[in-house]
């Protein structure tokens, strides 16, 4: 064999190993890529977990803040208005119990929250001033919100530092009929409803399936 030839199959034999190295190098794209899809965005990373806790946590924090000096400064919990920025009345009439409006409680109105936080991409934050907490001082109407649908890696992180355990307990209905001012079904929140919740001005809970999660705050009571 020529000098020539041997530099031909030396260099065919090369190209025959770069063609082997971008196909394994396909293959584990597509397993990887297949690996993701079916954990449907379930997993994240501690580091991320924490994140997105604090997240919550610090909202919920901001809107016991406003809605503290709301109180304080002449508000009652059934004047609260948590008309949303462009609903109807938003800004029409007086603006000092409107929950979000600059002028009233001046909360920042969030919608939702990150995608990667809640399952399925559909997370809601919910307000109400028309629940009364079963282990509140009275029978009048507290304020609550929750952090709806959100995943239950995160779930279990807020009941850490809350509880120093990560059992996430569950109610005997739906999230919704407790905690959706919109729900047609209207449940209780007390300790028979949740045992586990009695005495927590905040936690994460699931619903009676197990498979939909919220971190609910008392952020008022009487």
């Amino acid at each position: 064999m020529t000098r020539e030839q041997k530099y031909h199959s030396a260099r065919g034999n090369a190209m025959v190993y770069v063609l082997i190295a971008l196909a394994l190098l396909g293959f584990l794209t597509i397993t990887l890529s297949r690996q993701n899809d079916q954990s449907d965005g379930q997993d994240l990373k501690d580091e991320t977990v924490e994140f997105y806790s604090n997240e919550l946590i610090e909202y919920t924090s901001a809107a016991q803040y406003a809605i503290e000096l709301m109180l304080s400064s002449g508000s009652k919990i059934d004047d609260l208005n948590f008309v949303i920025p462009g609903g109807a009345g938003f800004e029409t009439g007086s603006h000092i119990h409107k929950v979000f409006h600059p002028q009233g409680g001046g909360l920042n109105y969030e919608a939702s929250y990150d995608d990667a936080i809640a399952v399925g991409g559909a997370g809601a934050w919910y307000f109400q001033n028309t629940l009364n907490v079963g282990w509140s001082d009275t029978a009048g109407d507290d304020v609550i919100m929750m952090a709806y649908n959100i995943k239950p890696q995160v779930c279990a992180n807020i009941n850490k530092k809350i509880t120093g355990n990560t059992t996430i307990p569950s109610v005997t209905t739906g999230l919704d009929d407790i905690f959706n001012p919109a729900a047609t079904t209207e449940a209780a929140f007390d300790a028979t409803n949740c045992p586990a919740c009695d005495g927590y001005p905040i936690l994460c809970v699931s619903n009676n399936a197990v498979d939909t999660y919220g971190l609910y705050s008392i952020i008022a009571a009487q």
